[in-house]
């Protein structure tokens, strides 16, 4: 019987991705007796170091390494580990181990063996209780988590339901640990200087999709960021959710010929992106990725008023809106149509650049839907072939959530004129051509 298998609790499941990356196994349930006491030894070696004994006071409070009162560490966290590899049941049909739910806990395990368990106010935990059944398996699977924890302020820790990020990203950070136990340097949990959570998470997926040579774009990847510390004197955690459509337009972007342009309109997500250094970039608030984390749409990031210019093109928009906003084929096609039709108004007609202007300053529903009718009566005035939109057009593409859905149309049919008035709108004396303040290519956020 298998010793191991993904349980769906972040911390066990960090730990098993460790042993299972430790020794090259290609699946938990190839993970044998062996292959933990292989770990054992590795973490004998690095939570000793004063580097690492420093993070472990954030994550097992009390326990032989962290207590100061316990003189023989080595030994007594050598006894630890082993009485747990000892304790280990068959697996069964059923269990009151709250992880795996296959074995029975031997006894109650508190925060010193399980971050976050059983404090006042815990909301990871249920019934706030002092301790947690885990059982000797798992509780071992926790104890190697740390081998995959990422600085960044307090500890965070990735989870997700894809084998292959856990694999990659485990692999990343072992590579560090073995960085530091080859150099006998010890420096503690992976660290990249990153304090803001936020950023972290992107910096994160962005190297994983660069680094391997994988066809991303077709994993259904959700990720989940545990930012948390287990310390005694104040114990936190705060949770990050990457949405699995906004993984795939990650992965996506890495490869279209626009990627320089999504660098740009991740540099527009920063406050007072002109002045700030490189250092800066990485753990200042940027609104592009919290709004793509809260599934809030970035579609005003892709253009700009001012210049009356976009970033991009219409392909990068297209699968952004089709991908992470979830928008149907047909009303991306005809948001598409009505701009052309509405650009060739513009050119052709005396109301022209006042429509536009009348577009760009519409404030709600009602003021766009009043616009849209000049424009139809300006088709009428121009004998278009046919109307500008039809009631079906209306009502199923234009607006099918009624008032609600009215703002992502305004800005994608305002990208679309830009995109293709731009240049007419230069050579009219409409706008000036000014030079973007972000050199293109320029790794953002990352």
């Amino acid at each position: 019987m298998a010793i191991f298998r993904w349980t769906g609790n972040p911390w066990v499941d960090a730990g098993i991705s460790v042993i299972q990356e430790w020794n090259g196994k290609d699946r938990p349930e190839m993970i044998g007796i062996d292959d933990m006491r292989e770990v054992s030894g590795a973490l004998l070696d690095v939570y000793l170091s004063e580097a690492w004994r420093k993070n472990l006071y954030s994550v097992f409070p009390n326990n032989p390494v962290t207590n100061p009162s316990v003189k023989n560490k080595k030994e007594r966290l050598e006894a630890f580990l082993k009485d747990l590899i000892d304790g280990i049941a068959p697996e069964g049909r059923q269990g009151n181990c709250m992880a795996c739910g296959r074995r029975d806990a031997l006894s109650g395990k508190n925060r010193m063996h399980i971050p976050l368990t059983g404090y006042e106010g815990s909301h990871f935990f249920s019934y706030k209780a002092d301790g947690a059944d885990y059982c000797e398996a798992c509780t071992f699977a926790v104890q190697c988590s740390p081998l995959m924890y990422y600085s960044c302020g307090k500890l965070l820790l990735l989870h997700s339901n894809s084998d292959r990020v856990m694999k990659y990203w485990t692999r990343r950070c072992l590579s560090e640990v073995n960085r530091q136990i080859a150099s006998r340097k010890f420096t503690g949990c992976f660290d990249e200087k990153y304090t803001n959570p936020t950023n972290a998470l992107f910096h994160i997926i962005q190297d994983l999709i660069l680094t391997y040579d994988e066809q991303w774009t077709g994993e259904d990847a959700s990720i989940r960021m545990y930012h948390f510390t287990n310390y005694n004197q104040g114990p936190d955690l705060a949770i990050y959710d990457l949405p699995s459509p906004v993984f795939r337009f990650l992965s996506y972007v890495r490869q279209h010929r626009k990627y320089p342009d999504w660098c740009r309109v991740v540099r527009r997500g920063y406050a007072n992106a002109r002045k700030k250094g490189e250092d800066e970039y990485r753990n200042s608030r940027n609104t592009v990725f919290t709004a793509l984390m809260n599934g809030q749409s970035i579609l005003r990031c892709f253009y700009d008023t001012g210049n009356k210019s976009v970033v991009g093109d219409w392909s990068l928009v297209r699968f952004y809106v089709k991908e992470v906003l979830s928008m149907n084929e047909k009303r991306i096609e005809t948001i598409r149509r009505l701009g052309d039709d509405i650009a060739e108004i513009i050119r052709t007609s005396g109301n022209g650049r006042r429509r536009l202007g009348q577009l760009e300053r519409a404030q709600n529903y009602a003021d766009f839907r009043s616009v849209l009718l000049r424009l139809m009566r300006d088709s009428v005035a121009l004998k278009a072939d046919r109307p500008l939109f039809s009631f079906d057009d209306y009502s199923e593409y234009l607006f099918p959530d009624g008032a609600m859905g009215w703002k992502e149309t305004l800005d994608l049919l305002l990208f679309r004129l830009y995109e293709v008035l731009h240049g007419w709108l230069v050579s009219e004396g409409v706008v000036v051509e000014e030079s973007d303040d972000v050199e293109e290519g320029e790794e953002v956020g990352a």
